[in-house]
């Protein structure tokens, strides 16, 4: 650091002294005035917060999985926020805060966030108390701790950025993330499925576990930057006694034209949340598990299912015939069954179409789960959807048998077209 940059920020911590002096002062003088009037600003201002990041939560992890203000037997409020995913669960626990006087967040509001989370925890899963859930699409659900494997603590801090934070901490054996108001923005709209956003504290616990000490010259989503740069790992960081990253690694990724081309090839994989959406509005319970299995793709992984059920929509479409298509991801362990067909209500012959298409497609991949999709031909504002899923089950003679019938009446899978496409997360 140079002569110049030295005094720059001593006049700036001078400057930062004089304006912490003179708010306290303020303070002060309205402290006795009228409490009541802070206090209601303080509840106020949580209630913001809460429903600040209730909007990105269900964003990222949509609507079906996400449970605001869950509430204990006796009323009591367990968290601010339990998103609960298959064997997942994640905790959050906001507070709107001042910083204090050395522009850090303050002891007290830190030690309580943790005890309300580690409370929160032990209420679920130590004394097991019967929790209800409440969902905005589904009716009242029981908690079932024992269908929990894997647990995410979340402090969030609304309010200015501190000037140093501690981004994990570990009490009673979890780890706890502290998120500022900043950071929690960041990662909700830039790791925004339940599967890149999970994958991403797993690998910071981790990190955390090794006993690499990281330090870092800005917030964390410098971590989250130098984490994506480096095709999502840190596995540079093992066997190192400490780490320093420098402030400015996330405003130079947002700048780096790779980046900039990947967020572009994103833009269609929305599609696939609007079908996760559309999953639930079946009669049946069996769609929110079909909604489920849709949602378990990261966001790289919806850009490439949407451009294919698209791509077979939009030649449907320009065609105005029935079409088929199977996808097939090496690395996953589902097919899908997409179907484009015309049908008057209510939908009988469309439905048993992709209920055949799944049948044949469970034929020939025994062992993954068939998801089949079924809609109009023709692109339009308002489409209606069918759905199926068929799980790994025996293949009987019944089966095969069923198989032959379809296939003599139906041609599915008899000669199919192949195209095998490539994908970069990264486009060029």
């Amino acid at each position: 650091m140079n002569g110049k940059s030295k005094n720059k920020t001593k006049r700036d911590k001078l400057r930062k002294h004089a304006l912490r002096k003179s708010l306290k002062r303020k303070e002060t003088a309205q402290h006795s005035k009228d409490l009541t009037v802070r206090k209601d600003y303080f509840r106020l201002k949580g209630k913001k917060a809460e429903s600040i990041i209730h909007e990105l939560a269900e964003k990222t992890f949509l609507t079906d999985w996400c449970c605001p203000n869950p509430v204990l037997p006796n009323g009591k409020e367990l968290c601010d926020l339990l998103v609960v995913f298959d064997d997942t669960a994640i905790i959050w626990q906001l507070k709107d805060t001042k910083l204090d006087s050395n522009g850090n967040f303050k002891e007290s509001d830190v030690q309580k966030n943790q005890r309300q989370l580690l409370g929160a925890c032990r209420q679920l899963f130590e004394l097991k108390t019967n929790i209800t859930l409440t969902n905005p699409r589904r009716g009242p659900e029981t908690f079932i701790p024992s269908e929990i494997k894997c647990i995410h603590l979340i402090s969030a801090f609304f309010g200015d950025n501190p000037s140093m934070i501690t981004s994990r901490e570990k009490a009673k054996g979890y780890l706890i993330h502290t998120f500022t108001k900043r950071f929690t923005e960041v990662i909700l709209n830039e790791l925004d499925t339940i599967a890149d956003f999970q994958r991403y504290l797993q690998d910071r616990e981790q990190l955390s576990d090794t006993g690499t000490s990281l330090l870092v010259l800005g917030g964390e989503e410098e971590v989250l930057a130098y984490y994506l740069k480096n095709n999502r790992s840190f596995d540079k960081f093992k066997n190192r006694d400490a780490v320093l990253l420098e402030d400015g690694i996330w405003e130079d990724l947002k700048k780096y034209p790779k980046y900039q081309a990947k967020k572009q090839a994103n833009q269609v994989s929305y599609l696939w949340d609007s079908i996760i959406d559309r999953a639930h509005e079946g009669d049946s319970p069996q769609y929110e598990l079909i909604a489920r299995e849709l949602a378990r793709h990261d966001r790289f992984g919806r850009r490439i299912l949407s451009k294919a059920f698209l791509g077979a929509h939009m030649i449907a479409h320009e065609n105005e015939n029935t079409f088929r298509r199977f996808m097939f991801m090496e690395d996953q362990d589902v097919v899908y069954c997409f179907l484009f067909q015309d049908d008057p209500e209510p939908r009988e012959n469309r439905k048993g179409h992709l209920t055949a298409m799944c049948h044949v497609a469970r034929s020939k991949h025994k062992e993954k789960k068939i998801i089949g999709i079924a809609t109009e031909v023709k692109i339009r504002p308002t489409c209606s959807y069918d759905f199926a899923l068929f799980k790994v089950h025996e293949w009987t003679e019944k089966d095969q048998k069923v198989l032959e019938e379809l296939q003599a009446k139906t041609d599915i899978l008899k000669s199919p077209n192949k195209l095998f496409v490539h994908e970069d997360e990264y486009p060029e």
